[in-house]
């Protein structure tokens, strides 16, 4: 009878242990234990020298005139990435206008508006979006 009781006593012991064990590793192990924070999204950036010859020919098509378009030499390429571009005379001292350029597509596709009602240039498709300052410049 006592090797029996022995016996029982031992199961419910091994029963408990097995229990904490469990429930230690279904809560991840307590707070002793780093939390994983995910990895920053690292920023891709692009060149603008396609936006600016594309703003450049448009607008020197509608003004009739040379243009000089300054942007910021890249920018990120996330979707929704808002800058400005200058838009200058042919010699570069008479600031004309301001290009607001939104990249909308993942391969750096963009639209943009011109603020300059002789210049005003809506792309197909492009509403005008808000400034904002170029990310990472």
């Amino acid at each position: 009878m006592k090797t029996f009781i022995n016996v029982m006593l031992g199961i419910v012991v091994i029963a408990l242990i097995a229990a904490v064990y469990f429930m230690i590793t279904t809560t991840g192990g307590g707070d002793d234990e780093p939390k994983a924070t995910p990895a920053p999204q690292k920023i891709v950036y692009m060149s603008t020298s396609g936006v600016v010859d594309n703003i450049e020919r448009r607008l020197e098509r509608r003004a009739g005139r040379d243009l000089r378009i300054r942007c910021p030499k890249k920018v990120d390429k996330a979707v929704g990435t808002t800058f400005r571009c200058s838009v200058r005379t042919a010699t570069g001292t008479e600031r004309i206008a301001l290009a607001t350029v939104t990249i909308d597509g993942p391969d750096g596709d963009f639209t943009w508006t011109s603020s300059s009602k002789a210049l005003r240039s809506t792309e197909a498709g492009s509403t005008t979006p808000a400034p904002a300052p170029t990310p990472g410049s």
